[in-house]
């Protein structure tokens, strides 16, 4: 809502104008919505990552209200990227698809998927694009044709490109560790503060890894199809994005994946690296590559 709606509502105030008002007020909330942005998505990120390493700093420390003040400005911009993301309407749009799949209500299951498709636009960085693409237009087609089984499936293979339940479980566990966090400021507990803010660094890693898986796996993806047609110069670009986003994602990989992630960055490296005089079998590796960071990447907790 833009702050002069937001004004209007919060005090309980009928707008100036009547109806004329309220449509504006209408109106600029949609263009406010329609105008998020992947962008605007990652500055949000970028700018929680600092306060997280500002209340990282401060909590070192003898002023919790300093720290408390710096996190209830990271608990700001997480609430932002929550809400620009369309999260938790992007969960339940899901399961509004499913539940009209399964009363045969194939027009209802078709408006759920368009809105999902409408509701995913700023989340890019955190999608599998290809199969985002894919997967929708054949849920459509199977809800046309009225094949709910097709339908379910297409469903599936769609949410699982976007994952907007890790997401989503991500953003809370970094809210919710950010109250504890500020709960121990109030007892000036310095040192429960820091274990706290641990918590929310690890949650805000969890969040930054997903994307990172994401957008790895369709750049091993891409880079595969274009090897194989021998686009190399492409080819390249998609291997050195894959790189990039497979070290990022270690960064914050838990103890468990870190093996498929350093084999699959040092076989993407070597690959890159010989990419003008490309083995036999290179494309076909890193097709399976793609797949097995796809595995990782489905196997997030939720």
């Amino acid at each position: 809502m833009t702050p002069g709606c937001m004004t209007l509502a919060t005090e309980g105030r009928r707008p100036a104008g009547g109806s004329g008002r309220r449509l504006l007020c209408a109106l600029t909330t949609l263009v406010f919505i329609a105008a998020t942005t992947p962008t605007d998505l990652r500055s949000m990120l970028d700018k929680t990552d600092r306060a997280i390493g500002q209340a990282e700093r401060a909590v070192g420390g003898k002023d919790p209200g300093k720290v408390s003040l710096i996190l209830i400005r990271a608990d700001e911009l997480l609430a932002s990227f929550l809400s620009a993301g369309e999260l938790e309407a992007l969960v339940k749009v899901f399961d509004e698809a499913r539940a009209a799949a399964r009363a045969s209500d194939m027009p209802a299951a078709a408006a759920a998927v368009r809105r999902a498709s409408g509701l995913m636009s700023p989340l890019t960085d955190f999608v599998v694009l290809r199969q985002s693409a894919e997967s929708s237009r054949a849920a459509l087609r199977a809800a046309e044709t009225r094949d709910p089984a097709a339908f379910m499936d297409d469903l599936d293979r769609f949410d699982a490109s976007i994952l907007a339940p890790v997401l989503l479980a991500r953003v809370r566990e970094a809210r919710a560790a950010v109250s504890r966090a500020r709960q121990a400021m109030v007892r000036n507990n310095m040192q429960d503060g820091r274990a706290r803010i641990a918590e929310v660094r690890r949650a805000f890693s969890g969040l930054v890894y997903a994307g990172a898986l994401s957008r790895a796996s369709y750049s091993l993806t891409i880079g595969s199809e274009l090897l194989s047609s021998g686009s190399l110069i492409t080819a390249r670009d998609q291997m050195q994005k894959a790189m990039r986003d497979l070290k990022l994602a270690l960064g914050a990989a838990p103890d468990d994946t870190r093996t498929v992630l350093e084999d699959a960055h040092a076989q993407t490296t070597g690959i890159w690296k010989r990419s003008g005089h490309a083995a036999p079998g290179d494309a076909g590796r890193l097709a399976d590559l793609a797949r097995a960071i796809d595995g990782v990447r489905l196997n997030q907790p939720r």
